[in-house]
């Protein structure tokens, strides 16, 4: 490493009377003065089109299966010094067909500096409403940030959505977004350093009333590895959600 920032400088500063490279006694440090390092060099998000994500869910209480999980990253668009990401998820019951009607759309922005993301979950809640009820459904977007430098003891922004499935309406309000710690877990795709994000969701509806506190888990250039619900109404645990496999194109 200390042969290439010599030659750097060399390059720099090709008078030997200015500067001799093999005799700076500081070029490593003269370098990142020139040329500061960008410490988030990775968000929590898997930047890579036609990466491929896949989960199994399963329920606490018996261990078995909830539902598979596959997102795939289908497109990246380039806007300025941001990058519009498009994924979809599938959801399949145990025999490996899909769980609802279409496709789940979801469109994060990355920062192309910070890594930061910006996630549309206006557009999701749209997106996963209409694939589960096959009806018209329509919301409003709304970005949800996530920032690449996040740290225990951070506060996240709280999320309410709305989306109306024909004339039913149907809302989610998730507050008390915390970083509680960060974390190194194994799970069946292997072995991650985390940031553990707790929150509290309620869902309410009509025919569909939920309230649940969610601890997940998410390492940088992945998005998230482990995602467990906690029923608050019945005090017990719920289900846990795990990276079975990822691969990057």
């Amino acid at each position: 490493m200390e042969r290439i920032l010599l030659q750097l400088i060399s390059v720099l500063f090709p008078l030997k009377r200015v500067l001799r490279p093999d005799r700076c006694r500081f070029p490593a440090l003269m370098l990142m003065l020139l040329f500061p390092l960008n410490t988030a060099a990775q968000g929590y998000f898997m930047e890579s089109v036609g990466a491929e994500m896949e989960y199994l869910r399963t329920n606490v209480k018996d261990g078995s299966f909830h539902w598979g999980h596959l997102i795939t990253v289908t497109d990246v668009e380039h806007i300025g010094a941001t990058r519009k990401y498009t994924t979809e998820s599938v959801f399949t019951k145990k025999n490996g067909k899909p769980m609802y009607r279409s496709n789940v759309v979801e469109i994060t922005y990355v920062d192309t500096l910070t890594h930061s993301i910006n996630t549309d979950v206006g557009l999701a809640a749209i997106s996963y409403a209409s694939a589960i009820s096959g009806l018209k459904t329509t919301g409003t977007s709304l970005l949800s940030p996530f920032p690449a430098d996040i740290e225990p003891g951070d506060v996240l922004e709280p999320i309410v959505t709305a989306v109306k499935v024909g004339p039913l309406t149907y809302t989610a309000t998730i507050t008390d977004r915390r970083v509680v710690r960060r974390e190194t877990i194994t799970v069946p795709a292997g072995t991650f350093d985390c940031m553990v994000v707790s929150e509290h969701k309620v869902e309410s509806g009509p025919g569909h009333n939920r309230d649940v506190t969610n601890l997940t888990w998410y390492a940088k250039g992945v998005g998230y590895v482990r995602h467990d619900t906690h029923n608050n109404k019945k005090d017990v645990p719920e289900t846990t959600e795990v990276l079975i496999s990822y691969s990057k194109k």
